[in-house]
């Protein structure tokens, strides 16, 4: 297929068509399928199924998966192109890798103090909660 001008239209970008893609930092095709593959590393290495996290836990998960995901891309982009361009300079993706990094530190800090609250809390203490007061309303 050809263009106005005579040149090929078949590798112009559209929707979902990568050929521009530099890293991947900002594609969300591209941070979809890495962060599900974070997140089947943490639920596995925790040794838990999806299913039994609460909607806390998996909201803060998908952030914690999602940040790093984004980490991961620019990883690989940075090895292959460097950090600095020819001119001793950060490249621009060095910003949202910071923001990244930063993101997935903070969510994996949120994810783990809900984790541990809840694997700290006594799962009956609602239970004993209720039948106490429900005790108390029968003695009165």
């Amino acid at each position: 297929m050809t263009g106005e001008n005579g040149a090929s239209t078949s590798s112009q970008a559209r929707p979902g068509n990568g050929n521009a893609l530099v890293h991947g930092g900002h594609s969300p095709a591209q941070i979809v399928h890495v962060a599900r593959t974070q997140k089947r590393r943490w639920l596995r290495q925790a040794g838990v199924r999806a299913g039994d996290l609460d909607g806390v836990a998996q909201a803060l998960l998908d952030n914690w998966a999602r940040a790093q995901a984004k980490v991961e891309l620019l990883d690989r982009y940075f090895a292959e192109a460097g950090f600095l361009d020819e001119h001793g300079e950060p490249r621009p993706a060095a910003k949202v890798y910071f923001t990244a990094l930063n993101s997935s530190r903070l969510a994996a800090a949120r994810l783990a103090e809900h984790v541990k609250h809840r694997q700290d809390a006594d799962p009956f203490g609602p239970l004993a909660d209720y039948l106490a007061e429900k005790a108390g309303d029968g003695a009165e």
